[in-house]
């Protein structure tokens, strides 16, 4: 019986079978949330999770600080265009001559 190829077979068969379903499972395991803290290998440290909070609540005033300054230049741009409509002009046309984009494409006009 054991010199049979249909049984070593069939063994082998069900053994993939198995190997197949224990992958299957095993890659579809959830981490625990406890283990999900904090990264593996690594000691906690109070002191580093203040520093990265720390770190993230600067980065996060730097973002709203960016974008503050953003908005007040536009606001400043959009001024100086209505007050001065030749610098406006000035500028599309040093923007087309350095980029040869003349912004019909997204006016909906046709460049002639």
């Amino acid at each position: 019986m054991l010199y049979d190829p249909g049984v070593w077979l069939f063994g082998l068969a069900v053994g993939l079978f198995l190997a197949g379903i224990l992958g299957v499972v095993l890659s579809t395991r959830r981490v625990p949330p406890s283990d999900t803290l904090g990264m593996p290998g690594l000691i906690a440290d109070p002191k580093a999770e203040r520093l990265l909070q720390d770190l993230e609540a600067e980065v996060a005033r730097l973002r709203a600080e960016r974008d503050e300054l953003q908005g007040v230049l536009s606001r400043l741009a959009g001024l100086l265009e209505r007050r001065h409509p030749q610098l406006a002009a000035e500028r599309r046309r040093a923007h087309l001559v350095t980029t040869g984009d003349d912004g019909e494409h997204r006016a909906g006009g046709h460049a002639s």
